[in-house]
């Protein structure tokens, strides 16, 4: 359920006080929800697929003769149906530049290389925000 404009309004000020309050632990918040991240449509896909795959190579592993290789094919399915569920439940993993603060401030010297990526990373930034206020 949607929440209506007056309750979104109340959350970015609350938002907002607590930032003034205490920006250790808002910091801390924000930094956690930009790791956790939802997962997307595209990851929620592929690991379907890897699960049915994984399930489809389990079925093969037990249909062949019962050997040895009927038992690592069927691990080979168990491992990639456990890779799709992992898949499907994790968000996109995140860059290690992304989440330490050097390309926000404070750097000193440095190559121009860094720049257009921060500026564009902090553009993105800014449009996730307009987009999650409207």
């Amino acid at each position: 359920m949607a929440l209506s404009e007056r309750e979104q309004q109340v959350l970015r000020d609350l938002e907002k006080q607590l930032g003034a309050e205490d920006p250790g632990l808002a910091q801390t918040m924000t930094a956690a929800d930009k790791r956790l991240g939802r997962p997307t449509p595209r990851r929620i896909g592929a690991g379907i697929a890897l699960v049915l795959g994984g399930f489809a190579v389990v079925v093969a592993g037990v249909a062949i003769a019962h050997d040895l290789w009927s038992v690592l094919v069927g691990l080979v399915g168990f491992a990639l149906a456990v890779w799709g569920i992992t898949l499907m439940l994790t968000g996109p993993s995140r860059p290690a530049d992304e989440s330490s603060s050097p390309a926000r401030g404070g750097r000193s010297g440095g190559s121009g290389a860094d720049r257009p990526r921060s500026r564009f990373m902090q553009r993105q930034a800014e449009r996730w925000e307009h987009r999650r206020d409207h």
